[in-house]
């Protein structure tokens, strides 16, 4: 009987405080029903920007045509083949220089074919002083011969070290004719008309990946230089971190007034290797990436769930819970994540705060919360005062008639 009983009041209750509330010939002032509530929470948030992007060299380096050291001989790479400091990339021709080296080759050769004689005869010279008896015209005539031809022969090995450094130094101008590479990357294009000296010859991509991506005018403020962007790659389950360097002042395109601009940006990947002591996995230049940049970070920053956020005009309030009635009170809004919303200024994290408000509501107005309740029990109608019962009760009654 007691649990019947206490089931009638509670249905009774709510039946007369709902007809005094909401019944438009109720003369009891209009109430707030709260379908959910909550209170903030402390979170970390980020606040982001999604954006495309695509892979590219972080560097390229160019090799031009210089028709001051001739005709180009020959191409010595491949588009697509790997380089490095040393390699020769292409050599020039130069009919002027080999035909200088042909020509000292030849008196070298000359001149090593007199300093063979010279020392032949020297010896023959010196063989036949030293058979001659001693203090005749005989062998001091020979020693003056050999004396001669050792003079000849000095004189022509000075002869051959001038021609031998002209050679060395024709040589050095012929290997300077061989352009060799400074860098290591990879032969990203060939120029097939080599003799125009205002197009890169040939064009090096840089081994390191970096992120070439863009962003629309209206959040190109909310980017700077050293913030984390994730990237991540087609058919890859992990993202990759990264680092903005680079936020170019200038359009991609050239800005027009029906058109809205687009900003490129670098991301600087850091790559790291799956397991210890191996090489990170290469990217293939020219993929397209999705970007997610961190503009804003909070650690410990109270939040709402966004829908809890009443706008009028620029500002922001949120309703509250006190004392049974409604609050609206401003609030100062800050970094936004998914459906949370942080609030800068304006609760302290203890009070109620109503999610979903409705136009309907206005401050001062007394708040209905639903029963979290499946059927009436009696330890759920024991938590509410039976002074409170009664009070609402009675007032709903008979105000309602």
């Amino acid at each position: 009987m007691k649990r019947a009983f206490l089931a009638v009041l509670a249905v009774g209750l709510i039946v007369a405080q709902f007809y005094a509330a909401f019944a438009d010939d109720s003369r009891v002032p209009k109430s707030a029903y709260a379908n959910e509530w909550t209170k903030p929470g402390q979170r970390n948030l980020q606040e982001t920007v999604q954006t495309t992007g695509f892979t590219a060299p972080a560097e390229r380096t160019f090799i031009y045509y210089d028709p001051q050291r001739g005709a180009i001989d020959e191409i010595l790479v491949k588009k697509g083949q790997k380089v490095q400091p040393g390699t020769p990339l292409l050599r020039y021709s130069n009919d002027a220089i080999d035909r200088e080296i042909e020509q000292l080759t030849f008196k070298q050769q000359q001149l090593n074919a007199q300093l063979e004689q010279l020392a032949k005869d020297i010896d023959d010279y010196q063989t036949m002083a030293a058979a001659a008896p001693e203090n005749s015209p005989k062998k001091q005539q020979w020693e003056e011969k050999a004396k001669e031809a050792e003079r000849e022969k000095a004189e022509l090995e000075w002869e051959q070290k001038e021609y031998e450094q002209q050679r060395t130094e024709l040589l050095e101008q012929k290997e300077q004719q061989t352009v060799k590479s400074h860098v290591d990357g990879v032969v990203e294009e060939i120029n097939d008309n080599p003799s125009d000296p205002s197009t890169p010859l040939i064009t090096i991509a840089s081994n390191t990946v970096v992120i070439r991506g863009k962003i629309a005018e209206s959040l190109v403020g909310k980017l700077a230089v050293g913030q984390a962007a994730t990237i991540h790659i087609p058919n890859e389950s992990k993202g990759m971190a990264g680092t903005i360097t680079e936020i170019d002042p200038f359009p991609i395109n050239e800005a027009g007034f029906r058109q809205k601009s687009e900003y490129p940006f670098t991301v600087h990947l850091i790559v790291q290797a799956e397991l210890p002591h191996e090489q990170p996995k290469p990217i293939p230049f020219g993929y397209h990436v999705d970007i997610t940049v961190v503009t804003k970070e909070k650690n410990g920053a109270i939040t709402v769930p966004a829908e809890a956020v009443w706008r009028e005009n620029k500002n922001a309030f949120v309703y509250l819970i006190h004392n049974g009635q409604l609050e609206k009170r401003r609030v100062t809004l800050g970094v936004k994540q998914g459906h949370i919303q942080e609030i800068e200024q304006g609760l302290n994290g203890d009070e109620y705060v109503i999610v979903n408000p409705s136009n309907q509501m206005k401050p001062g107005m007394d708040v209905w919360l639903p029963l979290q309740i499946e059927k009436p029990t009696k330890d759920t109608i024991s938590q509410v005062p039976k002074r409170e019962m009664a009070k609402y009760f009675l007032e709903g009654f008979f105000r309602a008639f």
